[in-house]
Formats: C-alpha cells, sequence, structure tokens
C-alpha cells in the first residue's frame, strides 16, 4: 500500500554515519586521546547549547550568520555550539587559572549553517572537533608544543604526510603600528589583507579611497592635529549645546547626529595620506610572503626594513618555528605564510591551518594564540591561552568511506550449527572472548532446540 506521505528527507548538507565511519571516528579519537594524554592534556566537555553572546564576543560577529540561534523557553538566546575554544576558555575562567598551567583536550559535534550560496555552502552544516587548549603560558615553547602536536597527531592516525601552515597575527599588527595610523585604518587594511595576499592592491586602493584613507589633498602633521582639536571641541559644543552651534558656511539644517557624523568623516581623514599609502604597500608585498621557514622569514624581515620598520617583530615568530623544531617539526613538516590572519577578533599571535600534503586543498584544521579572549568574554584578566582544532569527520574521510560493519564480525549461521539455539551458544562464547559476533537468522528453519515446531 502507498503511503500518503512523502518521505522526510535528510536536511542539506547534513550528513549520515554508518558503522565503519563510526568505528574509523571512535578509532580515532581513541588514538588522539591517548597522544595528547601522555602529554599531560585531561579532558573537558561542555555544553552543545550556549548563550549566543559568548561566541559573538570570540568571534567579532564572523560567526554570527553561521550560528543555529534561536530563543530558548527559560528567555535565552542560544546557539549550538560552533566552535569549542570559547567555551573552554569560559570553563577555565570561571575555575580560576590565574596560576600554573591548564592542558585540556576536547571533543565531540559542532554545528555551522551554510547555504548553498554561501562560500562554504557544499561543507557539512555538523561536523566533529577534536581539539586541545594551553592556558596559562607566554613562552614560545608553547606555541612550538602546540603545532608539534597538531603534526604528532595526524602521523599517529597514519596520515604521513601531514604539514602546517603557520602565519603570525602579531607581525603584521606590530609592522602596522608603526605608520602612526588610528586603528580604523590598521583594521581596515589588515581585514583586507586577503585580497592583497592574491596582488589585489587596486582594488584595495579604491575601497581605502572611497572611506577617505586615500586622497589628494595634502595633510601635514601639524595642521591635522589643530584640525582634530577644533573639531573635537566643536563635537563637544553640538552636544552640550544642540544644534544651535555654527560649524561654518551654508551648514543648512542638520539634526545633531547629521553633523556628528559629518565630523567625524573629517576627523578619519587624520590619518596621512601618505603615511597609510606606505602602508598598504608594505603589506601587500608582506602578505604574499610564503614558504620554506628560513627563506620566508628572512624576506620578511628584509621587507619590514626597506620599508623603514626599526623594530623586530619577526624575531618573535622566529622563537616559535624554533621551538616547534625543537619538539621534532621537520622542515618539511611546516612551511610560514605571512597572509594568514584569519580571526583578526580572536587571534592575538601565531595562527597555522593544517593539511595532509599540499597546501592547496581543504584544510584538517588550525589553530593559533589568543590571550586577549577572556577580557573580551567579560573576565577582568587576560589569560595566555592557545590551541587547535581538527575537524575530525575530515580526516576519517581522508582515510576510509566503509560504510559495512567492520571486517572482524563473525557471522554464526544456525544452519552451520545445527541449530538457532547452537548458535546463540556459539556467538555467546566469542563475545565472552572479546570478538564480535553475531546470528545470520535468513532462511532459518530450524527450531530452537526444547521447542517444537509451531
Amino acid at each position: 500500500m502507498t503511503s500518503q506521505y512523502e518521505p522526510v528527507q535528510r536536511l542539506p548538507n547534513m550528513q549520515d554515519a554508518g558503522a565503519g565511519e563510526l568505528a574509523a571516528r571512535d578509532n580515532a579519537i581513541s588514538t588522539l586521546r591517548g597522544i595528547f594524554g601522555l602529554r599531560g592534556y585531561d579532558r573537558a566537555e561542555t555544553p552543545v547549547l550556549e548563550q549566543t553572546e559568548l561566541y559573538l564576543r570570540k568571534s567579532g560577529g564572523g560567526l554570527s550568520s553561521r550560528l543555529y540561534d534561536f530563543s530558548e523557553p527559560g528567555g535565552y538566546e542560544v546557539s549550538l555550539r560552533p566552535e569549542f575554544t570559547s567555551a573552554i576558555l569560559r570553563l577555565a575562567a570561571d575555575r580560576g587559572v590565574d596560576n600554573g598551567t591548564l592542558r585540556l583536550m576536547y571533543d565531540g559535534p559542532v554545528f555551522r549553517y551554510a547555504g548553498q550560496e554561501d562560500e562554504d555552502g557544499s561543507k557539512t552544516r555538523q561536523f566533529t572537533q577534536l581539539g586541545a587548549e594551553l592556558i596559562g603560558p607566554l613562552s614560545a615553547s608553547a606555541d612550538g608544543e602546540i603545532i608539534a602536536m597538531a603534526i604528532e597527531g595526524l602521523l599517529g592516525l597514519g596520515i604521513t604526510n601531514a604539514r602546517v601552515v603557520v602565519g603570525h597575527v602579531g607581525v603584521v599588527l606590530a609592522a602596522l603600528s608603526e605608520f602612526n595610523l588610528s586603528e580604523r585604518a590598521r583594521l581596515f587594511l589588515v581585514s583586507n589583507i586577503g585580497e592583497l595576499k592574491l596582488g589585489q592592491v587596486d582594488s584595495v586602493s579604491e575601497k581605502a579611497a572611497a572611506l577617505g584613507f586615500i586622497t589628494d589633498v595634502v595633510f601635514d602633521d601639524a595642521q591635522v592635529a589643530a584640525d582634530r582639536d577644533r573639531l573635537s571641541s566643536t563635537i563637544e559644543r553640538v552636544m552640550a549645546e544642540g544644534i544651535g552651534v555654527s560649524l561654518g558656511k551654508n551648514t543648512g539644517s542638520r539634526t545633531p547626529d547629521e553633523i556628528v557624523a559629518r565630523l567625524a568623516r573629517k576627523m578619519s581623514q587624520a590619518d596621512n595620506p601618505d603615511d597609510f599609502k606606505r602602508a598598504l604597500e608594505m603589506l601587500s608585498r608582506l602578505s604574499q610572503v610564503r614558504g620554506r621557514v628560513d627563506r620566508a622569514l628572512d624576506a620578511g624581515s628584509e621587507i619590514l626594513t626597506s620599508t623603514g620598520i626599526t623594530s623586530d617583530p619577526v624575531s618573535d615568530f622566529r622563537e616559535v618555528l624554533d621551538s616547534a623544531e625543537a619538539e621534532g617539526v621537520s622542515g618539511d613538516q611546516i612551511a610560514v605564510d605571512f597572509g594568514i590572519v584569519r580571526g583578526l577578533a580572536y587571534y592575538t599571535g601565531m595562527l597555522f591551518d593544517i593539511y595532509a600534503g599540499e597546501a592547496n586543498g581543504d584544510t584538517l584544521g588550525g589553530g593559533g594564540r589568543y590571550d586577549g579572549l577572556t577580557r573580551a568574554l567579560g573576565y577582568d584578566r587576560d589569560v595566555p591561552a592557545l590551541g587547535f582544532a581538527y575537524n575530525l569527520d575530515a580526516i576519517v574521510e581522508s582515510r576510509t568511506r566503509e560504510l559495512d560493519p567492520a571486517p572482524d564480525m563473525t557471522i554464526v549461521s544456525p544452519a552451520d550449527s545445527g541449530s538457532v539455539d547452537s548458535a546463540v551458544k556459539q556467538a555467546r562464547k566469542l563475545r565472552a572472548s572479546g570478538k564480535r559476533a553475531a546470528i545470520s537468522f535468513e532462511n532459518s528453519d530450524s527450531p530452537v532446540e526444547g521447542q517444537g515446531e509451531r
């Protein structure tokens, strides 16, 4: 009889998992727990459901369009977790990690929405993360430990071509700080580093000109300072006295918001266009530097020196990579890419992506240092911290796509054993010895011993 209902389909980009995939995942989890446990990492677990604000603060809004968020019956705005790090840091801060070092590892499902029109539209909306967080130490040796663990875990799973590509947000921010730019200008430059990495300087320059960072007007430092003081004073008068304040000729009748917005746009021009252009040119060159460690670091240092930067932010980066080498990471397992600066609102130092083979496919995970996250979450102190996470499903998929039961299953046939009862006894003996066994009930006409025909 035909059903009157249409079949209920699986949600787009959600995945089912068969016995083989689950067995492979469980085996990977067990292996990785063992590897990380030997380094002193203990397991931690956080709720699948958290207040949405926890993730918005962590990402600076970058995850807002990917959250499965809703209002729960108690009135809280909540989300299915899209990642673990912020919750692990919340757990650590709640329990107090002001002194000493805390090593935690975790695993479980995470959820990120992606429509077909999105850049990640073909990726799964639910996947399994497994990762580790090292909370407390500022030392570059801690960075080396985390990078080495990311490689070590994959090697333990039989992925012999594991490698990481490492960048450093701190180098970029330290270099830009020497150009006397506003925070707004620095954020603009860093947020466009992806385009600069691809050589799209003209496109970034056009956007900068539209925002007033690049202009044909010539400013000198004394005039900028005088204008800033004058405009600040005028804004204060507007806020105190209302819109009757004269702002110059032909101002017309404007609302206070319009006046303040106009003045704010003028004040943004305090960034010296020449300084901005020099910073843009430096960042364009730096973002395209990638390759083997020594060669890339030397090239980065040369670019900064030639631009007139007096500090040596690359030295901190070099110390991190030396620490990874001391942990056993070889030169063919690690590369440098100054153009990796994802997660500006999150990462504060080194960051890296994890690959199997060349870095031209999907990543198997990533991580980095995020020393300011606890304060962003509302706590009254910064706690140094760093970590990484694998996309465990991607790792399992790269190794096997088996959906059938594991090959060590023994199927006991009643026909071969003489009866169902005999087959049950035989299967019980196999299971008692630690072997997997099940009964084949198909086409069995033999009655259970002690029972008659029915």
